[in-house]
């Protein structure tokens, strides 16, 4: 996501100028309507009013600080929450710092530097100070932060002065949602090539089941020398392979490329994203192994272990996923038919239901999948009949997933 152009314009109004510095300039230009004749007292107020913001610019640029940062910020956050970090100033030069602050500007529009008035009164030379950094977000997505500039305030706290600008990280805003309570799939332990190494990754291993006489070939590191010896004959430990469950996620990012409720599209597509973090929540506390598939400008496939590291991958992805105005079918198709075979469930979460999403459901089916369709919309029937029963197939609205009713599927 880009970042607003700062203007010289909004340079001054949203750096430059603190609040007291806009209302002093305001005032200037009030009393600037004396300066059309010098016999009118207030013109002696906007000659005062000008000298004084020319020496208050002559200081600040005189005292200006020189400052090091050392910026330390998570870069995830949860929409809706706070991210937080704090940056550590360092004055490098010779005269103390007064009045320091720092400034993020411009941010989203869905982004708030909340305690951007916090202020470190003096810095001594080669001195430190530790300010906080909090920023309030609202909306999902990937967002690269504009510059960190540390700066004074100092004279008066009318303008900003600083040297040097930081740069700040790319921060990913992940999507909230509301835990499912429960989560009944149709899942069979279906064999999926490689599954025992995968499982052993997160830290699961074979069964053990008991023990059996020694056979010719048997690996020793099997042998069981406890047991030999309370028998008097060679046994070997037996183990059980237990095969993963493999759970498809299905994401559907088309919306139409039409202007008419675009608004209402876009909090249906933010709605599904949040409800299929949801779904892979519920489907990570059970252990199954997840396959993410989604396509918007670009094709995301993943497949997640079970463990909260992979989940918060899954989360990323999904915090930064793009609505896309093609069919998104055209590439997930492929290649969710390359991994049917060793998938026991796919799980749909559908923004409109037709004949190309029909198609694929069958497809599903005809693979010895179980399918379960979710369907994310507002309209009472989608641009065909949709066979809802409560099971396979679900219709929600954006609302519904929004105030946390769909608790259980």
């Amino acid at each position: 996501m880009r970042l607003p152009k700062l203007s010289i314009l909004g340079y001054l109004l949203n750096y430059k100028l603190t609040p007291p510095g806009r209302m002093f300039v305001f005032v200037l230009l009030i009393s600037a309507v004396g300066s059309i004749t010098v016999e009118l007292p207030i013109y002696q107020i906007f000659c005062t009013l000008v000298g004084l913001l020319f020496c208050l610019e002559f200081v600040g640029i005189l005292l200006q600080p020189r400052l090091r940062a050392d910026v330390h910020l998570a870069q995830t956050v949860t929409a809706g929450e706070v991210l937080r970090g704090y940056v550590r100033l360092t004055n490098e030069g010779w005269w103390p710092a007064l009045d320091v602050m720092v400034a993020i500007a411009p941010l989203p529009n869905d982004m708030r530097h909340i305690d951007g008035d916090e202020m470190a009164p003096i810095i001594p030379a080669g001195q430190s100070a530790v300010l906080p950094i909090s920023i309030e977000v609202q909306s999902r997505g990937v967002y690269p932060l504009p510059e960190l500039r540390p700066h004074s305030t100092f004279p008066l706290n009318v303008m900003r002065f600083g040297r040097r600008s930081f740069a700040l990280p790319t921060i990913t805003v992940l999507p909230s949602f509301h835990a499912l309570e429960q989560i009944e799939l149709p899942v069979s332990l279906r064999y999926q090539p490689g599954g025992i190494l995968v499982e052993g990754h997160v830290g699961s291993s074979p069964e053990y089941i008991g023990n059996r006489e020694y056979t010719d070939g048997e690996p020793i590191h099997r042998i069981d020398f406890r047991a030999w010896a309370r028998l008097g004959r060679p046994v070997v430990r037996e183990f059980q392979e237990e095969y993963c469950t493999r759970v498809a996620l299905i994401l559907d990012t088309y919306q139409p490329p039409v202007w008419r409720g675009r608004k209402q599209r876009h909090d249906r597509f933010e709605q599904a994203i949040s409800l299929t973090a949801a779904i892979a929540d519920g489907l990570n506390r059970g252990e199954s192994i997840i396959d993410l598939f989604a396509a918007g400008p670009e094709l995301y496939v993943f497949q997640a272990s079970t463990g909260s590291t992979h989940f918060d991958k899954v989360l990323e992805i999904l915090g930064g996923i793009e609505p896309t105005s093609r069919d998104p079918f055209e590439k997930l198709s492929p290649a969710v038919g390359e991994v049917l075979e060793s998938i026991s469930t796919v799980l749909c979460v559908f923004l409109d239901w037709d004949a190309t999403r029909e198609a694929f459901v069958q497809r599903v089916i005809e693979a010895g999948c179980e399918p379960r369709v979710i369907l994310v919309s507002d309209a009472a029937q989608p641009s065909q009949w949709f066979p809802e029963d409560g099971v396979r197939y679900r219709h929600v609205t954006p609302g519904q997933v929004a105030l946390g009713e769909v608790d259980s599927l």
